[in-house]
C-alpha cells in the first residue's frame, strides 16, 4: 500500500467523495496542503488548487466536507468543512484557489445558548446541556452526542449561568475549558458525531526526534520576562474613615513589613543571581494577618514556574519508512534529542504544522509550560555541556585540517613541478602537430550537409540491422522524441526512447539529443511542460551540451503570434536555466516569423521537397520519406547536429 495522504471533498453531509489529493494517482494533486493541529483549538486545514483540476469549481464554503486520511495505517487526520476561500492571479499569470477548512468543532458555532443558571450540576450534566440546546437549533448532520468526559472538580459540582451573548462553542470555552482545563474534540464514529472533554487527549508515540536520524531542524525559545524576583505580598484592604465617618478613602493593603524587620519585600537571592531584580505584586485580599501573608508570600516565590520554554523543530516522520512505526501525532509525548544544543528532553506535542504534500517540510511545537528555576538551570548546564563538547569536537577537527593542509601543501608543489614538465611537453607536442600540418597530415575541417533522423514511437521498434543499414546509406546522427504535454496534462513519454538511443549509438550514429511536442496554451502551461521534459532529460541521463528541441507544429496552438513567441521563450526558460543552453526550435518553415518568433539558438526547419536550403536553417528536415520510408531525414548545416 503506498504511504501518504489522501484529500477528500463531498458537496453535502452524504454526497459522494471524490479525490481532492491522491496518494496514488499524480493527476489528482493540490498546488499546496497544510494541516495545522493544536491542543488548544480545533484544527484548521488550508490548500491551494489551480485551474487544471477537475474539481477546481466545486469548492464552496459550509456545503462542502473535507477528509483527510492515511490509508496505510487506516488513520483519519481531519474532518471538517471549507470555510473562506479566495481566487487569485500572481504576477506570471498563474491563477489558483485558495480554500481554509475548519475541523468538526466548527459546528458548535452554528448555535447559540438561551440565558440559564445551573446549581448542583456537574461538568459533564451542564456540558450535556449546552450539546441539547445546539443540537435543537442545528440541522441533523450536525447534532452531537457526548462521548468520553472525564474533566470535573474537586466537589464534581459547577454552579454557572449560560451566556446568551455567545455561541455554544464560546460558551463551552468560558464556562468549562477556560475554567476547569481539559480538552475537547469531535469524531465521527461511523456517521455519528461524538464529542469527547477529557483532562488530555493524547496517544503513545513509538518514535522519538534525533538529530542526525530524524530531525531536520530544531529552536529553543527561553523566555523569563514573567519572572519575579522580588515581591511584595499584598493582603487584605484595610480601610480607614474619613473626619465625618465615612470610609470612601484610599485605603493601603496589608503588608508584611511587621513580621519581616521591617520590609514590604521578599528576595529570592537565588533569582536576583541569576536574572537581576524584578520587582512584582501579588494581592490576596482574602489574607487578614501579616504572618498568613508572608506564608502566601514565600510559598508563591518558591512554587512560581514563569521560565517560558517552548521546543520546535522540524522532523521527518518515520512512518511513512517502515509499517511498523507509529505516526508521530498531536498530543503524543515524544522524546527529542539535538546533541548539539544539548536538547534532551521528553515534552508533549501541543501543536503540528503538517505538509501533507512534502513531509519533510513538517514541523512540532512541544510543551510550552512554564519552568521553574532548577529546570531552567539543568537546561542551561546542559547547553553549556554541549557547547564544551563541540569546541573540544572543533578543536580537534581543526587540528586534523591544519594537517591535511601541510599534505596538500606538499602535494600542490609536486603537482606544480609535474605541471612544469607537463608544460614543457605540451611545448613539444605543439610544435609537432605544426610539422604534421605543414606536411598535409591535419584533420579535415568539419563540412556541412551530413544526414540525420528524429524518431518517435511512430516509427515503431526496429531491428539493430535497421539502424546499421540508415548508417551504411550515411546516416550519422539521430534526434529522438522524449515527452509531450505535461505532468499534469496527457504525461506522454516515449516508450521507445531507450531502445532508439541504444541502438542508434551502437549503429554508430550520433545521439544529438532530444525533442519534446509542444500542446501548452500558456505561460504557465509552457512552463509546465519544460518542467515535465526536463525531469525526463535528468532521469534519462541527457547531458547539457545535447541538443534540447520544441517541436512547435500542433494544429491547436495559438494562433496569436506575440502569445506563441511568449510560451515558447517561457519553454526554453525552464531549460536554460537547468543548464541546457542548446536549445532548438523545430517547426514548418511558414511557421518561423509568422506564427511565431524564434529565439532559440538552433532553427531545423522542414521544409519538405524544396529546391534548397531554408535561409535561417541550422538543420533542414528535407524528407519524411528518406530510402522510401516513413522516414524524417534532415541535412545538418551546424556542428552541433553532425
Amino acid at each position: 500500500m503506498t504511504k501518504g495522504f489522501r484529500i477528500t471533498i463531498r458537496n453535502g453531509w452524504n454526497g459522494e467523495e471524490k479525490v481532492l489529493n491522491s496518494d496514488i494517482f499524480p493527476n489528482y494533486r493540490l498546488v499546496s496542503a497544510v494541516l495545522s493541529k493544536s491542543t488548544s483549538s480545533y484544527d484548521t486545514f488550508s490548500f491551494t488548487i489551480d485551474p487544471t483540476h477537475a474539481l477546481y469549481t466545486e469548492i464552496e464554503p459550509y456545503t462542502c466536507f473535507v477528509k483527510i486520511t492515511r490509508p496505510d495505517k487506516n488513520m483519519t487526520l481531519f474532518e471538517g468543512r471549507v470555510l473562506t476561500y479566495t481566487d487569485s492571479m500572481d504576477s506570471s499569470g498563474t491563477v489558483g484557489k485558495q480554500a481554509t477548512c475548519e475541523g468538526l468543532e466548527g459546528f458548535l458555532h452554528d448555535s447559540v445558548q438561551p440565558w440559564r443558571e445551573f446549581h448542583n450540576t456537574t461538568p459533564k450534566d451542564f456540558l450535556q446541556s449546552l450539546i441539547t440546546e445546539h443540537n435543537k437549533q442545528v440541522e441533523s448532520y450536525k447534532q452531537i452526542t457526548l462521548g468520553t468526559v472525564t474533566v470535573t472538580n474537586s466537589t464534581d459540582n459547577v454552579y454557572r449561568y449560560a451566556d446568551d451573548t455567545k455561541d455554544t462553542y464560546d460558551n463551552i470555552q468560558d464556562k468549562l475549558i477556560s475554567r476547569l482545563g481539559g480538552e475537547m474534540r469531535i469524531r465521527n464514529a461511523d456517521g455519528k458525531l461524538m464529542l469527547d472533554y477529557e483532562p488530555e487527549i493524547s496517544s503513545d508515540c513509538s518514535q522519538r526526534i534525533e538529530l542526525a536520524h530524524n530531525m531536520v531542524s530544531s529552536s529553543r525559545t527561553v523566555d523569563p520576562s514573567e519572572i519575579v524576583t522580588v515581591l511584595k505580598p499584598l493582603g487584605a484592604t484595610q480601610e480607614r474613615q474619613n473626619n465625618d465617618g465615612s470610609t470612601d478613602v484610599s485605603s493601603p493593603h496589608l503588608t508584611i513589613a511587621s513580621v519581616n524587620n521591617g520590609s514590604d519585600y521578599l528576595r529570592d537571592e537565588a533569582l536576583i543571581d541569576q536574572f537581576g531584580i524584578h520587582v512584582k505584586t501579588e494581592t490576596w485580599e482574602d489574607v487578614t494577618t501579616p504572618q498568613a501573608l508572608l506564608a502566601k508570600g514565600r510559598a508563591f516565590l518558591n512554587a512560581q514556574k514563569a521560565i517560558k520554554y517552548q521546543i520546535q523543530a522540524g522532523y521527518i516522520d518515520l512512518s511513512f519508512l517502515k509499517e511498523t512505526i507509529g505516526m508521530i501525532e498531536c498530543g503524543s509525548y515524544v522524546s527529542i534529542v539535538n546533541q548539539l544544543e544539548g536538547l534532551y528532553a521528553t515534552e508533549r506535542i501541543v501543536a503540528m504544522s503538517l505538509d501533507l504534500l512534502d513531509v519533510a517540510n513538517s514541523t512540532l511545537t512541544l510543551s510550552d509550560n512554564p519552568i521553574d528555576l532548577d529546570t531552567y538551570r539543568l537546561q542551561k548546564r546542559s547547553e553549556t555541556d554541549a557547547q564544551k563538547a563541540l569546541i573540544n569536537r572543533l578543536i580537534m577537527r581543526q587540528s586534523k585540517i591544519n594537517k591535511e593542509i601541510s599534505d596538500l601543501s606538499k602535494q600542490n608543489q609536486q603537482l606544480s613541478d609535474n605541471y612544469n614538465k607537463m608544460s614543457s611537453d605540451y611545448a613539444k607536442l605543439s610544435e609537432r602537430v605544426k610539422q604534421l600540418e605543414n606536411s598535409g597530415g591535419n584533420t579535415p575541417a568539419w563540412t556541412s550537409g551530413s544526414k540525420f533522423i528524429d524518431l518517435s514511437s511512430n516509427n515503431g521498434s526496429q531491428a539493430q540491422s535497421w539502424y546499421d543499414n540508415l548508417y551504411q546509406s550515411g546516416v550519422k546522427g539521430l534526434m529522438i522524441k522524449l515527452t509531450e504535454g505535461s505532468a499534469t496534462g496527457s504525461a506522454y513519454l516515449n516508450p521507445l526512447f531507450d531502445e532508439q538511443k541504444s541502438r542508434g549509438i551502437t549503429a554508430k550514429m550520433k545521439f544529438i539529443g532530444a525533442f519534446h511536442y509542444f500542446l501548452a496554451v500558456s505561460v504557465s502551461d509552457a512552463q509546465a511542460e519544460a518542467q515535465w521534459f526536463l525531469s525526463k532529460l535528468k532521469a534519462k541521463g541527457i547531458p547539457t551540451s545535447a541538443v534540447v528541441s520544441c517541436d512547435v507544429e500542433d494544429g491547436s496552438l495559438t494562433k496569436d503570434k506575440a502569445a506563441l513567441t511568449a510560451e515558447v521563450d517561457a519553454f526554453y526558460k525552464v531549460l536554460t536555466d537547468a543548464g541546457y543552453t542548446n536549445t532548438c526550435d523545430y517547426s514548418s518553415a511558414s511557421w518561423f516569423g509568422s506564427r511565431f518568433d524564434s529565439h532559440a539558438k538552433y532553427k531545423w526547419v522542414a521544409s519538405w521537397g524544396a529546391s534548397s536550403k531554408p535561409a535561417i536553417a541550422d538543420a533542414w528536415q528535407y524528407t519524411d520519406k528518406y530510402n522510401g520510408a516513413i522516414l524524417d531525414c534532415s541535412y545538418s548545416y551546424n556542428q552541433i547536429f553532425v
